[in-house]
C-alpha cells in the first residue's frame, strides 16, 4: 500500500491514470479516499488521479491532534505533491476538506493550479464557529453507544432521503470505520483552529481558479456559510435540491461540471 512518510506520520494515498493536470481528491469528515469512487472511474481515463486519506481517517495516521489535523494534513499533502508528484494539479475537497484546502493555498505550491470547494463551510464567522462548538460539545457528552447512534442519525440527515442504496453504502462504508469521538473533537475544535489558521488570511491570487459547488440542502441553504464570500470571483454552481453528498448521489452531473471547469479554468 502506498504511504507517504511525513515527519513520522503516514499519509495513505493512491494513484491511477495518466495525464495533466493531476486531480487530487480530498474527502470530508468521517470519509476516506474510497468516497471518490465515481470520480476516479470517470477521470482516470484522461488524467492522473490521486486520492488520500486525511490524518485521523481511513488508513492514515490517527495519533494526531484532532483540532489541528487539517493543517497537518495540508502540510503532508503539500509535501507529497511537491516532492513525490511534482506536476501541475487541481485539488478538489469535500466538506471537512474545506479546512485543508485553504491551508494548502497558504503554503503556496506553484504546482497547485486550481481549487474546488464541494459543499465546504466557510468557518470565518462567529455563527459557524459557535454552532460547531455547541454541536461538538453535545456529541462528545454522550456515552459511546449513544454517540454511535446519534452520529449515524446526524450523518443520515446529510445524506438525504432520496439517495440510491449503492451510493448510500459507499458513503457509510467509511463512516462505520471512523472514530466518532476524534471526528467531533476535530470539528468541535473549530475556534482554536480558526485562531491558529485564520480562513480570512487565505490568499485569493488571480492565477488560482476556484470553483465552488454547494447543495441546496447543505451550505447553499445559507450563503453566509459559503466560501463564495471569500473567493468572490470564483465560479459557482448550486445543486438546488441536492444534499451534502451530491458528488456521489449525482456523480454524473458533478463529473461533467468538474470536467468543464478543468477544461475552461484558464
Amino acid at each position: 500500500m502506498p504511504f507517504y512518510d511525513f515527519e513520522g506520520q503516514n499519509l495513505f494515498y493512491q494513484r491511477c491514470g495518466t495525464g495533466e493536470p493531476v486531480l487530487l481528491f480530498l474527502h470530508g469528515l468521517f470519509g476516506n479516499s474510497g468516497n471518490w469512487k465515481y470520480q476516479v472511474e470517470f477521470f482516470e481515463k484522461k488524467y492522473e488521479v490521486i486520492t488520500v486519506d486525511l490524518f485521523g481517517h481511513g488508513q492514515s495516521s490517527g495519533d494526531i491532534d484532532p483540532v489541528m489535523a487539517p493543517r497537518r494534513s495540508a502540510e503532508a499533502i503539500d509535501s507529497l505533491m511537491r516532492n513525490r508528484i511534482g506536476r501541475p494539479y487541481l485539488a478538489i475537497g469535500h466538506s471537512y476538506a474545506g479546512f485543508v484546502l485553504p491551508e494548502m493555498i497558504k503554503l503556496g505550491d506553484p504546482h497547485l493550479e486550481g481549487a474546488v470547494f464541494v459543499d465546504c463551510t466557510y468557518p470565518g464567522n462567529e455563527y459557524t464557529i459557535e454552532a460547531r462548538e455547541k454541536f461538538g460539545a453535545h456529541m462528545l457528552s454522550l456515552a459511546d453507544d449513544i454517540l454511535t447512534n446519534e452520529s449515524l442519525y446526524w450523518y443520515d440527515t446529510l445524506i438525504g432521503p432520496t439517495i440510491e442504496p449503492e451510493a448510500k453504502r459507499l458513503i457509510l462504508e467509511s463512516f462505520r470505520s471512523s472514530d466518532a469521538r476524534w471526528m467531533f473533537q476535530s470539528s468541535g475544535g473549530c475556534r482554536k483552529f480558526v485562531e491558529n489558521c485564520p480562513p480570512d488570511k487565505t490568499p485569493t491570487p488571480d492565477t488560482l481558479p476556484v470553483f465552488i459547488m454547494e447543495a441546496g440542502h447543505g451550505i447553499g441553504e445559507n450563503f453566509a456559510r459559503s466560501w463564495i464570500n471569500h473567493f468572490r470571483m470564483a465560479r459557482y454552481y448550486l445543486f438546488e435540491k441536492a444534499y451534502h453528498f451530491f458528488y456521489i448521489a449525482e456523480h454524473e452531473k458533478f463529473n461533467v461540471l468538474l470536467n468543464d471547469f478543468i477544461d475552461r479554468r484558464e
